[in-house]
């Protein structure tokens, strides 16, 4: 089970660290992208803050510039050209060549009048100027026909109304070269500082990577030499399986003879002690065990070369009886409550009887190992649609799930030494096996181990 999960790792590890990395270098490009779109947009935000500033300035000189044309529209003065003159040079000097401009629009044409005595036709001041607009912003082309330079630039406009004089209007237009400039260049700080901070990020993202990549190669070596640890562990079990299978033969090819005398001295005591019955019924009954003892030496000697057993239909009941029979001696002598139940008419199985008996004798005796005296094992034969259970059940000290899930491997035991060879439910495992079923051990609820042997039903 551990191979498994350590190959289960294997797989999954690659994938784990393909979507860490996925992970990380979208977190790098979604904060590098939200990063520079918070700046840009800070950026644009006071761009147009400050050509609304600049809008609001340029409408305040046309404002303060609107009072002089009513002062000189109330002495006389009508002449458009001389009027911008003086506006524009009157006090400290207003305009600044291609940078900040003075217009005067007079109540009749659609033109406006430039200090120099230059007309200036812009469609788009005298649609503002019609419309009553106070600010108006030009484009760069806007801002060159009226003889700025080729930078977006802010008109302000103010308007006088004295009649008879008619409707004249100011229009104060500065470019926005500066603020614009400016802006340029606190945009290529915010894409030298968003280089920076991605270099930044991809530098410590890479170093994670990086790291990533060594824990990667890291975790893989480790799976590596666990899956090899554990294949060398089985193959060394393996050896250690074929070896002892090599002995228990010879063992079994030697306990043949003794057997055979055995069976031979029992049938001439019987047939000497007609007399004494007791005595007669003894004889028969060490008679009849070694010759079980003799029946079951076969049939594993037979499973051992590979052969199959001999299958018949066998019923469950005799199978719990037998064995329950079988080792009611013993659970005396540790004073281990013994229960067996076995519901009326369960269906027949189709398998070996004394390998079977000898799968839940196993499963009996190393529950009433796992008791101490005064506890209660029972023994009980169940069955649904299509399989038979034989399940033993004990009130000992239990069992933990890495020892459950190792309980079937040959020569692993929790008993103390002498007192276990680990190879009992390795046997019983595969009895199940070769009749098609499973053997399942794990805890009885909170206190105790359960021993599961499930089969299928013999067809009616």
């Amino acid at each position: 089970m551990s191979s498994s999960r350590s190959i289960v790792a294997s797989a999954v590890l690659p994938a784990a660290a393909w979507r860490r990395q996925s992970l990380l270098v979208s977190g790098m490009v979604v904060a590098i992208a939200l990063v520079t779109g918070l700046a840009w947009w800070d950026s644009e935000r006071e761009d147009e803050a400050a050509l609304h500033d600049m809008g609001a300035e340029q409408q305040a000189l046309a404002s303060s510039l609107i009072v002089g044309l009513q002062a000189y529209l109330t002495g006389g003065e009508r002449e458009p050209s001389r009027l911008a003159r003086d506006l524009a040079a009157g006090g400290p000097p207003i305009e600044h060549a291609g940078e900040l401009k003075v217009l005067l629009a007079p109540p009749s044409g659609t033109a406006f009048r430039a200090s120099d005595g230059r007309d200036v036709a812009s469609p788009v001041l005298r649609d503002a100027f019609d419309r009553g607009l106070s600010v108006v912003r030009l484009t760069r082309s806007e801002a060159a026909e009226c003889g700025l330079i080729a930078r977006t630039a802010m008109a302000g406009l103010a308007r006088a109304d004295a009649a008879p004089a008619g409707r004249w209007g100011v229009v104060a237009i500065a470019t926005a070269a500066r603020e614009r400039d400016r802006n340029m260049r606190a945009r290529w700080r915010l894409v030298l500082g968003v280089l920076v901070a991605s270099g930044l990020i991809v530098g410590f993202g890479g170093i994670a990577l990086r790291n990533q990549r060594k824990e990667l190669r890291l975790e893989r070596e480790l799976v590596g030499a666990e899956v090899q640890r554990e294949r060398d562990r089985k193959l060394v079990q393996a050896q250690r399986v074929a070896t002892m299978g090599t002995f228990a033969m010879g063992i079994v090819h030697e306990v043949a003879t003794p057997l055979g005398v055995i069976v031979g001295r029992a049938e001439q005591l019987v047939a000497r002690l007609k007399d004494d019955e007791r005595s007669a019924r003894s004889a028969a009954i060490i008679g009849e065990q070694a010759d079980l003892i003799q029946h079951s030496v076969r049939r594993f000697l037979d499973l051992a070369r590979g052969g199959s057993p001999s299958f018949e239909r066998v019923d469950p009941a005799d199978v719990v009886r037998s064995a329950a029979s079988s080792v009611e001696h013993r659970f005396a002598k540790a004073e281990v409550a013994l229960t067996a139940r076995v519901p009326p008419h369960m269906p027949q199985v189709q398998g070996d009887r004394a390998l079977l008996e000898h799968a839940v004798v196993n499963l009996l005796l190393n529950a009433c190992d796992a008791c101490e005296a005064g506890g209660h094992v029972e023994v009980v034969a169940s069955e649904d649609s299509e399989r038979v259970a034989f399940v033993v059940t004990d009130d000992g000290a239990g069992i933990s799930p890495e020892h459950a899930s190792r309980a079937t491997e040959p020569f692993f035991t929790t008993k103390p030494a002498g007192s276990g060879t680990g190879l009992g439910l390795a046997i019983v495992s595969e009895i199940a096996k070769v009749h098609r079923g499973d053997l399942a051990i794990g805890a009885n609820g909170s206190r105790g181990t359960r021993a599961c042997i499930e089969i299928p039903s013999a067809p009616a």
